[in-house]
């Protein structure tokens, strides 16, 4: 891998090869590939921002947006576009009515959102009843579906389908039936929630036969078409999980620093498997698999720890940024703050929704929590705390200069201060390279040592958040 510093963008990438093992090329004109790439923001961790305070809720989508029962969300890995993809569990059945939709909003909770409703044409196969999303940084996604069988005909046969994140292509549906769809492995029957490992790899909570498994599409098929046979399926079977039993609340999953968190609802806890541990076993696991694949094995002897074992009533939502986690639980409306840098977890605070029925949540751009309430059908955006007349905003009193900096920037609050302001500068992976706390007007930056590019400068007390961006250039 080589690594790619770059300002936010889009960019046209080119790869070539002008020589062919020291032979003539007979054929010059498959030797370039160009693939665009989107340059976006990464996520800030504020999360510790949010402790001790009470908590803003702002809906940015309701019914009018066409959302209903809503079960999972996820961002557009572009965060610069600030794209959310909010999916509607739907009805189960065979009809052209059952399976589940999708609302997108672009310029989520600006002044400038817009929404559109989407629903795949075979939704009624590859997004029945679906219990979570998930994005990968190839810009496509993959969803799991609640259902025993997909095609309604008495079979076991359902399991995580891929899609694309191009509007162009998602529910645009090409001749022959089968949806936009990009690919469908069929070995997990009410499949609870789902992880983006990497390209088209993800994790799932398999609610039929109480397994975490791996699914590799590898590459995917194209729009509606039917190829599997390059699939990857590994079971990892020695932490037994267990789903909501009225198939409800969903068990999702995220992926972070090698690992996988599992949120189990039947078990009220909270596990992690590393990845890249264990052993594949021989001969074939159980159950059978269920269509032709490359690869389907038992992993055995892999590592797994415990993170939550207590406090949890109805578990559902779960994301991780750098070491802290946050935990939906449906029961209490509750989302809570744990510390990761210790196993188990360490609850930090339980910030109170009052969400009729919140499921998946989400760090979305700038750090902030976002979640879905299912039995109210709306999708949220929590801001912080209660500002009172008397406090600093800071987006009236805050200058940072000079803007493009060199070897140092100053952050400047005008007028009279009164308070202890935490400050903490990302770059664009959401990486913390900064932190201090600012105890009077202004506070230099020294940035020597920075590598050229833009950074996102965050200030916060109890009651008040800002961000500003800043530009290094030696």
């Amino acid at each position: 891998p080589t690594q790619w510093s770059a300002a936010i963008g889009t960019y046209t990438l080119k790869v070539w090869t002008s020589n062919i093992n020291g032979n003539a090329d007979m054929n010059a004109s498959n030797d370039t590939i160009t693939k665009t790439i989107e340059i976006g923001p990464g996520i800030p961790n504020i999360i510790d921002d949010y402790v001790g305070v009470t908590p803003i809720i702002t809906q940015i989508g309701n019914s009018s947006d066409q959302i209903a029962t809503p079960s999972d969300l996820d961002f557009h890995p572009a965060l610069s576009n600030k794209q959310l993809w909010v999916v509607n569990k739907g009805h189960s059945n065979n009809t052209s009515s059952g399976g589940s939709s999708m609302v997108i909003f672009d310029n989520a909770g600006e002044a400038s959102q817009t929404s559109v409703y989407k629903k795949d044409g075979n939704a009624k196969h590859f997004m029945n009843s679906t219990t979570g999303i998930a994005f990968s940084k190839n810009g496509n996604w993959a969803n799991s579906p609640g259902v025993y069988d997909a095609n309604f005909n008495g079979s076991v046969f359902t399991g995580p389908a891929l899609w694309s994140g191009d509007l162009n292509i998602f529910a645009i549906t090409p001749p022959g039936g089968n949806g936009s769809h990009l690919d469908m492995l069929h070995e997990s029957p009410y499949s609870q929630g789902i992880a983006s490992e990497s390209g088209n790899a993800f994790w799932v909570f398999d609610g039929n036969y109480n397994d975490i498994v791996r699914y590799d599409f590898v590459n995917d098929h194209g729009p509606g078409n039917t190829y599997h046979d390059d699939g990857i399926v590994h079971r990892y079977r020695t932490q037994t999980v267990t789903k909501d039993p009225n198939n409800k609340v969903g068990s999702h999953l995220a992926i972070s620093d090698g690992w996988v968190y599992v949120v189990d609802y039947g078990n009220q806890r909270i596990f992690r498997i590393q990845m890249g541990t264990g052993n594949l076993a021989p001969g074939s696991p159980v159950p059978t698999q269920k269509e032709t694949l490359a690869e389907y094995k038992d992993v055995i002897n892999y590592t797994t720890e415990m993170v939550v074992t207590s406090g949890l009533v109805e578990p559902c939502g779960i994301d991780i940024v750098e070491d802290r986690m946050i935990v939906s639980d449906y029961s209490t409306g509750e989302i809570i703050i744990y510390d990761i840098t210790i196993m188990p977890a360490v609850e930090l605070d339980r910030l109170s929704t009052g969400a009729m029925g919140i499921m998946g949540i989400k760090i979305g751009p700038l750090g902030k929590i976002w979640y879905v309430d299912y039995d109210a059908n709306t999708v949220n955006r929590i801001d912080g705390a209660t500002v009172s007349v008397e406090e600093i905003v800071f987006n009236d009193v805050l200058s940072v200069y000079p803007n493009p900096a060199k070897n140092n920037f100053s952050i400047n609050l005008k007028g009279v201060f009164n308070d202890n302001i935490n400050v903490k500068v990302y770059d664009l992976t959401g990486k913390l390279i900064y932190n201090t706390v600012m105890k009077n007007n202004t506070l230099i930056v020294n940035t020597e040592k920075w590598t050229n590019g833009i950074y996102q400068v965050h200030l916060s007390n109890n009651t008040q958040f800002s961000t500003e961006k800043i530009v290094i250039q030696h």
